[in-house]
């Protein structure tokens, strides 16, 4: 098992808090977002980790340079040469090879409880109520709980958390479709999304959810839902 984390992207909705920096590397309580994110996939036992980086790649070299504690997992560093121009599929394709029995994770998403916990045996979407309302895309299950639709909508349901598993037989169904979804003129989209590769196969794989509890983790999708997160979280050390 491994993870795949899509940290290449510009954080442009955070201005200047993102000129230097980019925005996975903000802190909370003093520490990188994504450092918070490495301690609990090590915690869990998931120390096999592919980073794909884009802007201020370079600023990435702290992980392994001024937290000794990360030197224990195999950190890969995938460099996307397209980072400003394409929509994070091709993010996904620069980790393609490595897609499998994996999680993929967003590298805004913000963790107070280490939901990698949880093995999924199957393909699985991390969902949540969450506290911080918005429009989301939701996944819609059938009785047996496979996720048959995708609804983007602001209903308080649960929506995806920007964490995902996927097993390596849905994976190579995932990938055989990926040069569908890699023509230039999709890259770029602005809108695109790699997530939106198993969405369009829903009719051809086999995929669940797993709802963590609404205070597990939040998005830090803009400066405002920053500061809230701060908030929220500032009685965690």
């Amino acid at each position: 098992m491994n993870a795949i984390i899509m940290a290449a992207g510009l954080g442009s909705r955070f201005k200047e808090m993102t000129k230097n920096r980019p925005k996975s590397l903000l802190e909370i309580n003093g520490t990188p977002n994504l450092v918070r994110t490495l301690r609990m996939l090590h915690d869990a036992n998931i120390n096999d980790i592919y980073i794909v980086v884009g802007y201020l790649h370079e600023q990435f070299e702290i992980l392994q340079n001024q937290y000794p504690d990360l030197k224990e997992l195999n950190l890969h560093f995938l460099y996307n040469d397209h980072f400003s121009d394409y929509n994070n599929v091709y993010s996904f394709a620069c980790a393609s090879k490595y897609f499998g029995d994996s999680f993929v994770i967003d590298a805004d998403t913000v963790l107070r409880d280490n939901v990698f916990l949880y093995h999924p045996q199957k393909s699985t979407y991390y969902t949540i109520l969450r506290t911080i309302h918005g429009v989301e895309w939701c996944p819609l299950t059938d009785s047996n709980g496979e996720v048959v639709k995708m609804s983007v909508t602001d209903d308080h349901v649960p929506s995806m958390s920007g964490i995902s598993y996927w097993d390596k037989v849905t994976a190579q169904t995932i990938l055989k479709a990926l040069p569908k979804f890699s023509q230039t003129s999709q890259l770029l989209e602005k809108k695109g999304y790699w997530d939106d590769i198993p969405v369009a196969l829903l009719n051809q794989i086999s995929v669940t959810t797993h709802q963590v509890k609404d205070t597990s983790m939040y998005e830090m999708d803009t400066q405002e839902n920053y500061r809230t997160i701060q908030k929220l979280l500032k009685e965690q050390v």
